[in-house]
This record gives structure tokens, sequence and C-alpha cells, in this order.
């Protein structure tokens, strides 16, 4: 398989204006937030009015204790020292996409007893972006044909094979076609798969009562599901023909979509949508003991549980920065 074509500048995605969160939660995913978006809340974390009960900072484990235990975000962090002051910083990307930067200094000497709280010691900040923007139709078919064609001949180049992607889990495909861009630096990169997140949402819907109660909605002005666009399911069941069915995700499942699928009705931002009215969605698709094969799904047969449909998009471009332990200069982050 040969590498992604040199992608001109002239035809990466502009950075988006910079948003508030998306409002009426549809579905269960991404996990609701207290104040617009997870980095927002992180940042409240950081206020001076939040108590901390402990100098979490000081332990060997630097991440703040809302990121602990928490496995849909993605973090890098470090320390530093001039000899009389300690400083903790690191960043964080959400599942909602939203990211935010975080410092702590303190005193090197005090002892980890020290009161976190005071102020005149302990120093902490925060700043963050919430969730972006949708994307227009011209920056979203530009990511497409960055990144679309190289995800989904991924997928396809273990079609039939008998080998298994990565692990064997169905979430490795998307996983490992997203990083694979990691070996051409001439290409931006792109959103990397955080939890069951893989870029820019384009649809999510949810049915239940064997179908008969089905709702969605579109996302960004995109007008169609495209190739190289990343599925996911939660607790689904689709009907196979008269008498069969497929269940997918125990209670997650992940596939890479291989055909464009241009929807049964208009669509636009926003719009409501059933998935009925989406059509039909080709994948490339593995799980453990099944090797990658293709398979179709019609989302009029959409009976029970949640999908969420993804397009892969650059990191900068759509986020508004790369993940680095401060917060690069000219980048417009919020403060509370």
């Amino acid at each position: 398989m040969t590498g992604p074509p040199s992608v001109p500048r002239s035809s990466r995605p502009q950075t988006p204006p910079r948003p508030g969160s998306d409002s009426g939660a549809l579905t269960s995913y991404p996990p609701p937030t207290e104040h617009g978006s997870a980095a927002a809340d992180l940042a409240h974390y950081f206020s001076s009015s939040a108590h901390w009960p402990s100098a979490w900072y000081a332990s060997d484990d630097t991440r703040p204790p809302p990121l602990r235990n928490n496995g849909q975000t993605m973090w890098t962090g470090r320390w530093r020292s001039d000899g009389n002051t300690k400083t903790v910083e690191g960043s964080v990307i959400f599942s909602d996409l939203s990211m935010c930067w975080y410092s702590v200094s303190w005193p090197q000497n005090a002892p980890p007893t020290h009161d976190a709280n005071d102020a005149r010691t302990v120093s902490r900040t925060a700043r963050y972006l919430p969730r972006p923007n949708p994307w227009t139709k011209e920056q979203l078919v530009d990511a497409h044909e960055t990144y679309g064609e190289t995800i989904a001949g991924y997928a396809e180049s273990y079609e039939g094979t008998g080998v298994p992607c990565a692990r064997g889990e169905c979430w490795d495909l998307a996983n490992e076609a997203i990083k694979y861009f990691e070996q051409y630096d001439y290409v931006p990169k792109p959103v990397p798969s955080i939890s069951r997140t893989h870029g820019h949402l384009i649809f999510e819907g949810k049915a239940s009562e064997k179908g008969r109660n089905q709702a969605g909605r579109w996302r960004g002005g995109d007008d169609r599901v495209r190739r190289g666009d990343l599925i996911e399911w939660r607790s689904a069941r689709v009907g196979m023909g008269p008498h069969g069915w497929s269940t997918l995700g125990n209670p997650e499942h992940t596939a890479v979509i291989v055909s464009d699928c241009v929807p049964r009705t208009s669509v636009a931002d926003g719009k409501a949508v059933r998935p009925a009215e989406v059509g039909v969605i080709e994948v490339v698709e593995q799980s453990v003991g099944s090797p990658p094969a293709r398979k179709s799904y019609d989302l009029a047969n959409f009976e029970e549980g949640e999908v969420w449909i993804y397009r892969p998009v650059g990191m900068e471009a759509y986020v508004g920065a790369l993940l680095t332990p401060t917060c690069p200069e000219g980048v417009d982050a919020l403060s509370l």
C-alpha cells in the first residue's frame, strides 16, 4: 500500500471560529458536562474557589484527580524545577474534543502535607478550548480528501487475508488506520482515536422498540457519509434480511466505512435525520476471532441501540492545537 499523497497547504481545512458546546444531548456519548465541555469542567477544578483536599500534584501521579481512571482522555504532562519552585504542567484532550492546559507551582521544600489551597504558596492556572464548532462542507470534503482514501484502503488491505489488525479488537482497525499517518510528516496530524471518538461527528442516532422509535441528528455541512469515515455502535441490533439480525457492540463496536452513502433525505447541520434516512453503510470490520471482512448495514433496519459516524480531520485545524504540555503560543485558549 502506498502512502498518502502530499497535501498542499492551501487545501488544508482552516481553523473554525472558537465555539460553545452543542446543546440538547441526543445520545449517551460523550458524557454530559457541567460547564459545556469537559475541558471547561477541568478548568473550573483549577479555579481559586475549588477546594483541593490534598497536594495531589506532589505525588508520583501528576494527573489531576478528575483525570485519573478516566478512560475517555488523552494526556501529556511533565514537571520542572528551578531549585526553589517546582511546577507540574500538562494538557488533556477529552472525548468531546475539548482541550485543557494546566499548571501548579509550589515551593520545592514544602512538605507533602502542605496546604494545597494556600494561594500565597501554591499557584494554579488553567486554560482551555471548548468543543469545536461543526465544519462546513468544503472543510469536511477537504478532510476526506486528505485522510479518507488512506483510511479506507488501510482497512481493505486486511480484508480477506484472515489476518487481524493489531489485537483483533474492532477498535484497533480504526485506531491503527488513523495512526498510519504518523509516518508521513507532510500530512497534518489527524485527531487520534479517543475512547469512541474518531474526529468530527457527522451523524448520531438511536433506536428502540425494534426500530419503531428512531431519532438522529446530522452535524456539519457535508451532504453525505464518505469512504474513510468511521462508525461506532453501542449495544446495537440491526436487522439482516427477513429473519436475521446482527448485534453490534458489547457494549461498543467500531468499523471503517468503505463506500460513500448519500442520505435518503436532504441533510444540514443540526437537522433531525432518522437513522433510516441515512441509508446503507458498507464497512470493513473485525472482532476478536473474526478477521476483517466486508459487511453492509441498512440503517432502515436499525432496531436498538446507538450509532455515531465520524469524519477523520486534522487535529490542529479542528481542535485548535496539538497535544503539548503547555499551551502553544498563538492559541486562543480561554481562561475563567
